[in-house]
């Protein structure tokens, strides 16, 4: 479970502005946001540990490059999909390519479309050598198909469709669209008040004692999930990240825990030991700043 808001040339100062939370078990092995190796030195991601795309490279949620290729994705809602290949690559593929448009890249996808779980996938691209920023969207499940995205418009995502969002979306782009209206000219507030977005979470917490279908039912209102058991693990909000790219391609990336484990000499309850080695983590995050290049300088 994640959630994605973002909008496109719809600001005076910024032409990309992008929130979003990464909802996953907290012991699941990932990387922190980072510039990747050479061969891949333009991307800027985290990556999933656990679940390798291929064998020399991992996937990854969301990710942009230095020459403004962007992706993220969100898993969709189902029963367990079994034996299916790695959602991650799909992100990781598109950021890959430096060449090729979003749409042709979904349309490749497409084709082998069923080879996935349940996903959510936008690509957008940013160069500065385009007049516009050609933005796409695709999902493989409700017979979805490949979507051009459209400037100036706020858009939201979460676990499923586009087209049929949950309540937490629809509250959220309302929210979203009132932040960035409000903030013209401060950047320090905007990026305040977009992680102030992404931690709207349940009034009271979810109790011990509470049912991990009504749990999950109740996780379509929140933005901010807070932790729960969920098949024997520590579930929540992992990450929050803010991306904003002006309109002369300076880039800022914000990512934030939202958890960390307690110290080793900690001891908890057996029963409550899944859930207590996590306690909240309020950080500044790892921030990372670039300007989008011009491919044509390369």
């Amino acid at each position: 479970m994640c959630i994605l808001f973002w909008t496109v040339d719809n600001h005076p100062r910024y032409r990309f502005i992008f929130a979003a939370n990464r909802d996953e078990f907290l012991d699941r092995p990932t990387a922190h946001a980072h510039f990747w190796p050479t061969p891949h030195e333009d991307i800027l991601a985290g990556t999933d540990l656990e679940a390798q795309a291929t064998p020399l490279h991992n996937g990854t949620w969301l990710g942009i490059t230095r020459s403004g290729r962007f992706s993220a994705l969100t898993n969709y809602r189902e029963q367990k999909f079994l034996g299916g290949k790695s959602r991650g690559a799909l992100t990781r593929d598109y950021l890959f390519h430096e060449n090729g448009s979003a749409h042709d890249y979904m349309e490749n996808i497409k084709a082998n479309a069923k080879a996935y779980g349940g996903f959510n996938l936008i690509c957008l691209d940013l160069t500065k050598e385009r007049q516009s920023h050609e933005m796409a969207y695709f999902s493989n499940r409700e017979n979805s198909d490949i979507t051009d995205l459209s400037p100036g418009v706020i858009y939201g995502l979460s676990n499923s469709v586009l087209g049929n969002p949950w309540e937490k979306v629809k509250q959220g782009k309302k929210a979203f669209d009132e932040i960035i209206q409000r903030n013209l000219n401060d950047e320090e507030a905007l990026i305040d008040q977009l992680f102030g977005l992404l931690s709207v979470t349940a009034d009271p917490p979810p109790s011990s004692d509470q049912d991990v279908s009504q749990i999950l039912e109740e996780v379509k209102h929140w933005i901010f999930v807070p932790k729960f058991e969920y098949l024997h693990g520590a579930y929540a909000t992992r990450t929050s990240t803010v991306i904003l790219v002006d309109h002369d391609g300076n880039t800022t990336f914000i990512e934030r825990d939202r958890f960390q484990k307690r110290p080793q000499n900690h001891t908890a309850k057996e029963e409550d030991e899944v859930l207590e080695k996590y306690i909240p983590l309020d950080e500044k995050g790892r921030v990372f700043r670039f300007n989008i290049d011009d491919p044509s300088r390369r």
